[in-house]
């Protein structure tokens, strides 16, 4: 449920900040709502709210940032790398390195993102409050906005269904209680469903309300309710079969599954010879490249075809291959739900595995799903 796409926009504490393209209709929205409020509940010119607004809008979504950092730097504290951080049209998503290992720690990670969005409600308040006083009553406005939305974001994340902060939380306790992960993560993920059929009944409600009454005062907010509930249904849905993988995976490496003798080139050998003996007989393949029997890079045709066929025999694979990037190659001792994440996260079909930095083979993602049960359903 993690967006790919996006430009990264900030790094913080080593934790790359992402924008994925959807972010941006969201904030055009909530901008255009903001608007309307100044609009409805305040007597200023446009030359006021029209800057206060998009004020309001950008510090909404510094607030949502704030939250999803609180669980980062939680989970950083505990041994736990964050990748990423990615704002989308739902909101905030923080992508883990790998997962937690104890109901403790999910506890900590996933209240400290209610907490902070509370700690925003009462400091914007406090800003309201004070704004007002001293007469600036656009800005008191504004802040009185960031601090019920804040006070909102919070609330709507403790609603106990997974994988919203309050469905961790409940996870955690019934991961502690049972000692079960898979069967705490299902009872979770339910109730994540549930809370998702419910907002999509309340969204096609609203909308029938406003057809009998031939107006539009609900149009955006059944809509928005219908497309979270949907993204609720389908990320509850994805998270416990992230952990069903985990489960099954569990106590494997990616030694278990890799398939030795993978075909090789020397950083010497010229483009003639990749392809003559491997490229020619199967175009689609990579083939790695090693340098002093360690893996250095990979070629394809795709690279190859960027030198003439004729200057072939005197072209070094060297000049045209890619080097191997990090997150392209696991060790034997890799679990293997890690390396199956990474692959499905970089939407790779396979990984070099690499012992000391020599090439022992490669793993294919579609050998790792045949040791899942839904591989083999």
């Amino acid at each position: 449920m993690i967006p790919r796409k996006g430009f990264r926009v900030a790094r913080f504490r080593g934790i790359d900040v992402y924008l994925h393209w959807s972010w941006f209709i969201v904030f055009a929205l909530l901008l255009w709502v903001v608007i309307q409020f100044f609009q409805l509940n305040g007597d200023s010119s446009p030359a006021a709210y029209l800057p206060m607004s998009l004020i309001t809008t950008v510090l909404f979504f510094s607030s949502v940032l704030l939250h999803e950092l609180s669980h980062s730097m939680v989970a950083l504290r505990n041994g736990i790398p964050i990748l990423r951080i990615t704002l989308f049209v739902f909101g905030g998503v923080a992508q883990m390195g790998k997962d937690v290992t104890s109901p403790g720690v999910e506890f900590k990670m996933a209240v400290a993102g209610p907490l902070c969005s509370y700690a925003l409600c009462l400091i914007f308040g406090g800003a309201a409050y004070l704004s007002g006083i001293a007469g600036a009553g656009t800005v008191s406005y504004g802040f009185m906005l960031l601090s019920a939305v804040n006070f909102g974001l919070g609330t709507f994340n403790l609603v106990p269904g997974f994988p919203l902060d309050g469905g961790r939380i409940l996870r955690s306790m019934l991961w502690h209680h049972w000692g079960d992960l898979e069967k705490s993560t299902r009872a979770a993920s339910l109730l994540g469903q549930g809370v998702g059929a419910l907002l999509i009944t309340g969204g096609i409600t609203l909308f029938l309300v406003d057809v009998f009454r031939g107006g539009n005062d609900y149009l955006f907010a059944s809509v928005w309710f219908t497309l979270i509930g949907f993204f609720l249904m389908q990320a509850a849905s994805s998270s416990y079969r992230q952990v069903r993988l985990r489960v099954a995976l569990s106590g494997l490496y990616a030694g278990d599954l890799l398939r030795p003798g993978v075909p090789s080139v020397d950083v010497s050998s010229t483009l003639e010879e990749v392809y003559r003996l491997h490229l020619q007989w199967a175009p689609a393949a990579v083939v790695p490249v090693l340098k002093q029997g360690r893996l250095a890079a990979s070629v394809g045709m795709p690279q190859v075809r960027q030198v003439k066929t004729e200057l072939w025999g005197d072209t070094p694979v060297s000049a045209v291959a890619r080097p191997v990037k990090e997150g392209e190659a696991v060790s034997l001792a890799t679990p293997l739900f890690e390396a199956l994440l990474l692959m499905e996260r970089a939407g790779r079909d396979f990984l070099w595995v690499t012992e000391e930095g020599r090439l022992a083979g490669i793993l294919l993602r579609e050998d790792v799903r045949r040791r899942t049960p839904l591989g083999r359903d």
